[in-house]
């Protein structure tokens, strides 16, 4: 479906009109596809996916600005729940400096407001000229000197969001979770080990990462399995995988710091397999070491990380 918002005038006097393609969207998916033809394959993936089926209860908008009839300047969001991550955005070479940019994210930010939108999440190169368009749009750097940034509709979203404590599991992966594991993986707290497997040390965006996951999930061939523990209200608040890893399983688990004492349930839900698992864990961690312990898990030796300043344990479990 497409909505037109406005026509706008462009710095060089020509008129572009700005709308916004809400996949899928059979009229516009080949234009779509064709317009960010040139991302990434695993971006393109999803793509070419969403445009032309559901995907589960992920909603995907196209922002885009038209001149004559075609596009010529795109931003994306894939949102679900008020929580969503902005990216493609791209404008043709030819097109570039006029305003077409910024016209479409004051368009598509104000429709993220007025849709009760709560918060944003982005990837970008710290202090180029694309940050401080977003900057001037409200986003900030997650932490000091990031090309992370995110953007709260809401006063103190990062701290009201994980404040629900009744918990369940969530068994899959879903495509709308995309947004809400950026939001755990994004937390400033916590600890700096948070997924091995899937390379998230410390405050992360899970954009890129989240597809390339997904799509791993969906072969079924490396993850024993992969879970969340969701808050009643909607947030991801913990995330566990076991993947193979040469002769042993990885186990990864991450919860945000006040959710380690509900997240047995979620470690109870894993059939861990009877081969020999381990898990990394730093020695700061109290929470997890202490949940690992519950299931049966010791320290086999501890190894130091000198990139990260840390002190890591090694916790096993089934091994003879």
């Amino acid at each position: 479906m497409y909505e037109k918002f406005a026509d706008v005038e462009l710095r060089t006097g020509q008129s572009m009109e700005v709308g916004v393609v809400f996949a899928p969207d059979a009229e516009y998916a080949e234009e779509v596809k064709k317009f960010l033809g040139h991302k990434p394959e695993t971006y393109r993936w999803h793509i070419d996916c969403c445009v032309h089926e559901v995907l589960d209860l992920l909603e995907t908008r196209f922002y885009v600005g038209k001149v004559d009839g075609h596009i010529i300047s795109n931003v994306m969001i894939t949102e679900y729940d008020g929580i969503g991550t902005l990216g493609h955005v791209f404008t043709l070479s030819d097109q570039r400096r006029k305003g077409a940019c910024k016209a479409i994210m004051k368009c598509q930010m104000d429709d993220f407001r007025r849709r009760g939108g709560k918060a944003l999440y982005l990837g970008t190169g710290y202090d180029s000229h694309p940050y401080h368009i977003y900057k001037s749009f409200g986003f900030d750097s997650v932490y000091d000197e990031s090309g992370f940034m995110c953007y709260f509709a809401i006063e103190d979203f990062d701290v009201n969001y994980f404040s629900d404590l009744d918990v369940h599991v969530k068994d899959h992966i879903e495509w709308h979770d995309w947004a809400k594991i950026t939001a755990l993986t994004g937390i400033t707290n916590g600890d700096q080990i948070r997924n091995i497997a899937l390379g998230i040390y410390g405050p992360s965006n899970f954009e890129g990462g989240f597809l390339s996951f997904k799509k791993e999930l969906e072969n079924g061939t490396d993850y024993h399995t992969a879970k969340l523990l969701q808050s009643a209200s909607g947030a991801i608040v913990a995330m566990a995988t076991i993947k193979q890893d040469e002769d042993i399983m990885l186990l990864d688990i991450f919860a945000h710091p006040l959710f380690w004492a509900q997240s047995g349930v979620l470690v109870d839900s894993l059939d861990i397999p009877s081969s020999k698992v381990q898990c990394y864990v730093e020695t700061r961690s109290e929470g997890k070491i202490e949940l690992l312990n519950k299931f049966g898990f010791h320290c086999e030796g501890i190894q130091r990380d000198d990139d990260r300043d840390l002190d890591v344990a090694v916790y096993v479990a089934n091994t003879g």
